[in-house]
C-alpha cells in the first residue's frame, strides 16, 4: 500500500484544501482577530469531509492529506449534533 502526502485526483484535493483552510479559519475564529461567520467554516469543514469519502471510495485514495481530512469532518459533525441537541 503505497500512501503519499498529497492526493492526485480532483476530490482528494479539495478536500484537503477545504479541511486546511477550514482549520486556518477555525484558529483565526478563536483568536478573534476577524469575525467569519461559524455556519459558512462548518460548511468547508463538511463539504472536505463528504469530498474525501468520495476520493476513496471512487479513487481508491489513499494520501495522508485526504485521510485526515476525514477526522476533522467527523468532528464538525459532533458538534454540529451537540449544539442541536444542546438547545
Amino acid at each position: 500500500m503505497n500512501i503519499t502526502f498529497m492526493s492526485k485526483s480532483r476530490f482528494g484535493k479539495w478536500s484537503a484544501g477545504l479541511s486546511i483552510a477550514f482549520l486556518i479559519l477555525t484558529l483565526v475564529q478563536l483568536s478573534e482577530v476577524m469575525r467569519l461567520p461559524g455556519t459558512l467554516i462548518a460548511l468547508m469543514g463538511l463539504l472536505g469531509f463528504i469530498l474525501g469519502i468520495l476520493a476513496i471510495i471512487k479513487y481508491k485514495d489513499r494520501a495522508l492529506l485526504t485521510c485526515l481530512s476525514i477526522p476533522v469532518g467527523l468532528l464538525v459533525i459532533i458538534f454540529a449534533f451537540a449544539n442541536f441537541f444542546s438547545q
